[in-house]
């Protein structure tokens, strides 16, 4: 097996480890263990559990998107395309949370990491308002970064996956009313 090989059999395993035990609780014995590698043989790829993390987390990312790719090539309004992307994305996080609450610090905004899935998934939303909206790109990202956070805290308030898909939901038809306001000509919804 060729190193590529061995280092995306690393990802992935120790994917699965910190989605089901969080950072603290995965060892990298366990990642070694579960790739079927020896321990030199996961350092000579990922120097420590931190570097391996990393890659974890941009591997589920990269992962995300694609299904968000996906599904976005199959819808055109853009409070559609917003709910989509938000039950793709926030909503599994939450139910991730939910699942394993050791996995919390695989959505912990104090690590640059996911800092990084954060501002990727920002532009994401970015583009999609820049499509549907003639505003410029600095302002999409602004209003991208008001939509994603302000889901993000409503995950934090919910009582349940069900009370977080119906405020996400709310606050999507919100956000595209008040851009269909500022912007008569453009359609937003699906209701339009």
């Amino acid at each position: 097996m060729n190193e590529n090989a061995i280092r995306q059999r690393i990802i992935v395993a120790a994917a699965q480890l910190f989605l089901r035990y969080g950072f603290d609780r995965t060892k990298m014995g366990e990642i070694a263990s579960v790739t079927g590698i020896s321990r030199p043989t996961l350092y000579a790829n990922f120097p420590g559990k931190e570097d391996v993390f990393e890659a974890a987390v941009l591997h589920l990312n990269a992962l995300r998107h694609a299904a968000i790719a996906r599904t976005l090539a199959n819808l055109d309004g853009l409070e559609e395309q917003l709910n989509a992307t938000f039950e793709l994305w926030l909503l599994e996080v939450y139910h991730l949370q939910q699942r394993s609450p050791d996995a919390k610090d695989m959505d912990d905004l104090t690590l640059n990491v996911v800092q990084k899935v954060y501002a990727d998934l920002t532009v994401l939303i970015a583009d999609l308002i820049a499509a549907q909206v003639p505003i410029g790109s600095l302002k999409a990202r602004e209003l991208a970064r008001v939509i994603v956070f302000s889901l993000r805290g409503l995950g934090v308030a919910s009582r349940d996956a069900d009370d977080f898909h119906a405020l996400a939901q709310e606050n999507i038809r919100l956000f595209c009313a008040a851009l269909a306001h500022l912007h008569p000509a453009q359609t937003f919804n699906d209701m339009a």
